[in-house]
């Protein structure tokens, strides 16, 4: 005879107490893979358990669970959204499918008053709070605008977005100068890439001169040593003598010195070293930092990198020719109050295809919303620059 567990009966919050609760509520096989779920603690357990998949497992099951979700009451919609609280990339994609379609089942009867104060409460998971609001977008518009505007400056990328969108909108009829001040606080609490470029356009365009680099934060000087082997990629893995010992930086006597003129601090190794293939360099650059702990190292390449800060390793990719976005890499690295720095290795394979030419990299030191945390001294009369 198949056994279930058997707990006491607990009151239905919207916490972190589901998520947990994941871990100790034993749900028939039977009834997760056939029926729909017929308590909110049960409906709340199949969320967890889709949460957590990983990778390509289980496939047949998920998708069986997922449709058991699928029918949830309007009123257990909202305790199942703690289940995003520690979902994997895969598991938020099943949970999402099947609450999704829940939602679209219930039609007009969507629960927007609970959905709202999901949404308004910021200690929830960012990525449930952003589907909540989705779903309150959808179902009653003007709710979901009202939202917005205490969300400028909200932990949740996605709904800082759209309230900075909301913000930008309500001014575009408005005098020159209300426009620049809704601008400007946007531009105070935007946080990705392509919409801060067009708010500093907008800037730019009505008398306020920005240097998109500077407002992204784009470390931009640097010293860059001679080429180095990396013929059939030796040289990634390999400690050439600009890699830190025991948290020393390395000696950049001789490096020439390089600034970058890109609107996104690319730094073109292929114009600072040579034009060759096979080979990989260092860059070293010097950077200020207002206070002592973490920050977010963000870099950006085609080609294999790897980083560190003060002599201690923070990340390394050895991926080439994939891509090259804003962000493409992301780690924490622990900084000191003033001077600090950071290196990189870049190295370059030996494809011999036109895409395959570029030999760059791109990096800015953020705080968790992107917004920049390092300046810069220029690189301005070293002596042993060339």
């Amino acid at each position: 005879m198949q056994s279930t567990m058997i707990l006491p009966r607990l009151p239905v919050v919207i916490s972190l107490g589901f998520a947990i609760a994941c871990g100790v509520l034993v749900v028939p096989a039977s009834r997760a893979e056939s029926l729909p779920p017929q308590s909110v603690r049960e409906a709340v357990a199949i969320c967890c358990e889709l949460a957590h998949a990983a990778g390509s497992d289980r496939q047949s099951k998920l998708a069986v669970m997922t449709d058991s979700i699928s029918s949830l009451p309007a009123a257990w919609i909202v305790p199942c959204l703690s289940a995003f609280a520690a979902a994997t990339p895969a598991g938020s994609n099943w949970l999402r499918s099947g609450l999704d379609r829940a939602v679209d089942r219930l039609g007009d009867s969507v629960p927007v008053d609970e959905l709202a104060a999901f949404v308004g409460d910021a200690t929830q998971t960012p990525r449930a709070r952003s589907l909540a609001f989705v779903w309150i977008k959808a179902w009653d518009g003007a709710r979901a605008a009202a939202l917005l505007d205490s969300m400028i400056d909200d932990p949740s990328l996605d709904l800082r977005r759209e309230a900075v969108e909301k913000l930008l909108m309500s001014v575009a009829q408005a005098s020159e100068a209300t426009q620049r001040d809704a601008y400007r606080r946007g531009l105070a609490s935007a946080s990705d890439v392509d919409q801060i470029e067009r708010i500093v356009a907008w800037l730019s365009e009505h008398g306020e001169q920005m240097d998109v680099a500077t407002v992204l934060g784009f470390v931009r000087n640097w010293r860059v040593s001679k080429a180095f082997d990396n013929a059939q990629g030796v040289g990634f893995a390999k400690a050439y003598p600009p890699e830190a010992k025991d948290g020393c930086a390395a000696d950049t006597t001789g490096w020439k010195t390089v600034e970058s003129a890109d609107k996104h601090g690319g730094i073109d190794l292929n114009a600072a070293v040579e034009l060759k293939k096979g080979v990989l360099a260092y860059a070293v650059a010097t950077v200020e930092m207002p206070h002592a702990g973490p920050a977010e190292v963000r870099i950006g390449s085609p080609c294999a990198v790897a980083v560190w800060v003060n002599g201690k390793p923070v990340m390394a990719h050895e991926i080439y020719h994939s891509s090259e976005a804003i962000d493409q890499y992301v780690a924490t690295a622990d900084f000191q109050t003033g001077g600090n720095t950071v290196m990189v290795k870049c190295c370059q394979n030996e494809q011999t295809d036109p895409w395959a030419v570029d030999w760059k990299f791109q990096l800015r030191i953020c705080n968790a919303f992107g917004k920049p945390l390092a300046t810069q001294k220029k690189n301005v009369g070293d002596s042993d620059a060339e």
